[in-house]
């Protein structure tokens, strides 16, 4: 193992720079250096090319007959190496993250931007260039943000330069997009049609496809900026700390991410006199907790990866066999022919998918191993606006199943006899066979000894019964329990140490934050508020009802989803997002995600015949049938979430009608700004090279512009919901955290509404969630705070607005008797 240093932590810190989005910026370090900087030798023998080629467009625009365009006037004079860079590294990031072609030359059109400006003001005064730098990257955390408020700054000293819309990035990045389709064979430009609407990707060739799946061309070109440290991170003791050491990546990082102006300058305030707020004490608490690689499921991962493992979750990185058509074709239907064209252009997307998706896991196995060298590491971590808490890092545990399962805490912490069963519970809740997890902990513990030979078996050899743990909930990590349980069992509870992060999640965090603001007894028992000898299971409770109503409705689609089934894990996320204002339409968008999607990849892979609805048309149909029946079923079991949702779309609505944002106070202090804009249509003709006819053919890209200055009604009523619920559950866990570092909880391990500990300390942790949670609402009414803050903010303070919902008689104090509130 290594010695973490600060000299050690620093070079990271370096190479981060060196890897990021920024490393253009560093002209000398990207162009010239060493291997390791820029890693892969494919992109580094184009580099040239593309730029060459580049210079060669520029002059012969300007030396062409008639007035040059307006995009050669503009690269004109740049260096064209770094142009190309930006080009290269911006297409890259654009496949792998799936992003269109859009999205890609507008993010090279604003880095070109950005560096002629920048070039524009150290020309025009050094010291001025340095000041605004320093200034706006203290106040933004957004690059669109940081480089508005230099403009304006700017033009105030005498300097403006030119700020270009989005019609112009496209035009400019236009050349450089094409210099790469034709001197490089690494990109490509395809499309997709959903039926409706027709959309252009960044796509790589076959040949770099093939480079990629033999691990040839290594996703480090496009490397994340932000990883992981080998020290503990610098506290947040300002809202630009930045928690990195190296001041060039810290000042990068702030505390609030996407934050406006205005939440900015309250957060400051909160640190006026060398005070940290509370919110900011529990974030730094939690970035101290020591980390460690666990190198069995490195392992596994791995080997997963190498045998192209498909299941679960799992990303796959091998598309299944290509749809062909039959050999009789002229016997088979339009319709069956339709269907296997679709399949087969569905296949060239899922294709690239893989291939996105396997650049994205060399990077985080590259990573993991990197942090294998250590004996512990750590996450820095910023808040949203909303106050959750998001580690900053790339690769972190808020990520898949197979990554998250990668943490162990560092810190390894014997057992006692009563501390032994949450590991057992642990067990079985990510294994969740036959719903366990919504049984008593004692059965819970129970399943794990009824089980014990199965589960050495998995820790055993999981390669020969990959086919059960492949099936559990959350399979890598039900794995690395089973690894820990024959640990314990081997070892015996005297020597055994414990590295395993022990989660204690929330039974439906949203609707338990409406129930308990409103006292909804009826929803709070439900969610499990109330003490019961029984886990309340929500999602059952809405399942049994769909049920009941397709039964009693009796129609033709009605009979199919009882023939297929409709269980708790169909109506889930459905229930989930609900008290997030998702409405019926985007409980159909998730049923065709969820179930009509998968099953398509069972079809694909052949683990089943044939789709049990038929093709995609009918698919959607019936998708979009059951959503309505899930919808009506939601409202009707769940009372309190639908009145604190209008409640709070009326006073949100108002707002924005006034052109103003909302802003209001979580409980823990935390204040939250929900500001949109709108955006307007407009189509930008552009040519674009053609890699087939070798020629530029006249094209057109979709591109949206903001309105800075027409709030987004629409908007701002259907995101206050999620954004104040969202700020209840931050406000939670910051709580959580503060009162378990008062109880010496120095370990954490959180998402959202999901709070891990050591299993030694997950009793005390148990209590002071519960303590936390009753904190925030037995004294005070969250709407009726709200709506206290909203009102000072209106024009008419005494505005007509709905009054806060009534009350129920739900007893709060229950929360602190109640075994599986979060468990």
């Amino acid at each position: 193992m290594k010695r973490p240093t600060t000299a050690h932590e620093m070079q990271n810190e370096n190479n981060m720079i060196l890897r990021g989005q920024e490393r253009y910026n560093k002209r000398n370090s990207s162009i010239s250096g060493s291997q390791q900087e820029i890693p892969h030798q494919e992109l580094r023998k184009v580099l040239p090319a593309v730029s060459g080629r580049l210079a060669t467009v520029i002059a012969e625009e300007q030396t062409g007959v008639g007035r040059p365009k307006a995009w050669a006037e503009v690269l004109t004079g740049l260096d064209t190496d770094i142009i190309a860079y930006i080009g290269l590294n911006a297409m890259y990031d654009t496949v792998v993250r799936l992003n269109t072609l859009t999205q890609c030359m507008l993010s090279i059109g604003s880095k070109i931007n950005q560096e002629i400006w920048a070039q524009g003001l150290k020309s025009y005064d050094k010291d001025l260039f340095k000041r605004l730098e320093k200034q706006v990257t203290r106040d933004h955390s957004s690059e669109r943000y940081r480089s508005k408020a230099m403009r304006i700054i700017a033009s105030k000293e005498g300097y403006k330069g030119d700020t270009w819309d989005k019609q112009t990035k496209v035009h400019v990045a236009a050349p450089v997009v094409n210099s790469i389709l034709e001197v490089s064979n690494i990109f490509d430009i395809y499309e997709t049609n959903d039926g409706s609407k027709t959309k252009r990707y960044i796509g790589l060739t076959k040949e770099a496809e093939k480079l990629i799946e033999d691990r040839k061309l290594e996703a480090s070109w496009a490397s994340p900026m932000y990883g992981p440290m080998i020290v503990s991170p610098n506290k947040w003791t300002s809202f630009d700390t930045g928690a990195y050491l190296d001041p060039m990546v810290a000042a990068n990082v702030k505390l609030v991410r996407s934050h406006t102006a205005a939440q900015a300058r309250i957060i400051r305030s909160h640190f006026r006199d060398g005070e940290i707020p509370p919110y900011v004490e529990a974030l730094n608490a939690v970035q101290e907790t020591p980390l460690k690689i666990n190198k069995d499921i490195l392992e596994v991962v791995e080997w997963a990866i190498q045998t192209n493992q498909v299941f679960s979750k799992f990303p796959e990185v091998k598309p299944p066999k290509i749809p062909t058509m039959p050999d009789e074709a002229a016997k088979v239907s339009d319709d069956y022919r339709r269907q296997i064209r679709a399949d087969r252009k569905d296949w060239w997307t899922k294709k690239r998918e893989c291939v996105a998706n396997l650049a994205v896991i060399d990077s985080d196995l590259r990573t993991a191993k990197e942090m294998a060298d250590y004996d512990q590491f750590f996450l820095p971590w910023s808040f949203d606006f909303r106050g959750r808490m998001y580690p900053v890092s790339h690769f972190n545990y808020h990520r898949d199943d197979h990554v998250k399962a990668m943490f162990l805490f560092a810190r390894g912490k014997k057992l006692s006899a009563d501390s032994e069963g949450w590991l057992y519970i642990h067990l079985a809740n990510t294994g969740d066979f036959n719903k366990i997890s919504k049984k008593s902990l004692n059965e819970r513990i129970g399943w794990v000894e009824d089980n014990h030979d199965k589960i050495i078996s998995v820790a055993e050899d999981y390669k020969s019964t990959f086919d059960y743990w492949s099936t559990a909930d959350k399979p890598f990590q039900f794995l690395a329990a089973c690894l820990e349980y024959k640990k314990l069992k081997d070892q015996g509870l005297d020597k055994y140490v414990c590295y395993m992060p022990i989660s204690l999640d929330g039974t439906n965090s949203g609707v338990q934050h409406y129930a308990a603001a409103l006292r909804s007894k009826e929803d709070g028992h439900m969610v499990n508020l109330v003490p019961d000898d029984k886990c309340q299971d929500v999602y059952q409770v809405v399942a049994n009802e769909v049920n009941r109503r397709l039964t009693k409705d009796g129609s033709e689609e009605a009979q199919r989803w009882l023939e297929f089934g409709v269980g708790r894990s169909t109506v889930k996320r459905n229930v989930m997002t609900y008290g997030y204002s998702s409405v019926e339409r985007g409980f159909g968008d998730q049923l065709i995600d969820d179930l009509m999607i998968p099953l398509r990849k069972s079809v694909a892979y052949g683990q089943i015949p044939e789709h049990p609805f038929g093709d995609k048309r009918e698919q959607e149909r019936m998708a979009r049938w059951l959503a309505k029946v899930n919808y009506e079923s939601v409202q009707s079991v769940i009372k309190s979430v639908s009145k604190g949702m209008e409640f709070l779309q009326a006073y949100s609505h108002k707002l924005a009608s006034e052109g103003k944002p909302v802003h209001w106070t979580s409980p823990s202090g935390f204040p939250v700004v929900q500001r949109y804009t709108k955006f307007v249509g407009k189509r930008v003709k552009i040519f674009l090279y053609d890699r087939e006819l070798k020629k530029l053919k006249q094209s057109r890209v979709n591109i949206l512009i903001e309105d800075n200055f027409s709030h987004d009604k629409r908007k701002a009523s259907s995101g206050i919901a999620p954004n104040f619920v969202h700020g209840l559950d931050a406000s939670h866990m910051h709580l959580s955290v503060l009162l378990a570092k008062d109880n010496s909880i120095e370990d954490f391990f959180l998402i959202h509404d999901s709070f891990g500990t050591t299993c030694d300390q997950t009793w005390l942790f148990y209590d002071c969630i519960r303590i936390a949670f009753l904190r925030m609402y037995k004294d005070q009414c969250v709407f009726e705070n709200f709506e206290n803050e909203v009102r000072d903010q209106l024009e008419n303070p005494a505005e007509d607005l709905p009054a806060v919902p009534a009350k129920g008689d739900l007893d709060i104090e229950g929360v602190l008797e109640s075994e599986y509130c979060f468990s």
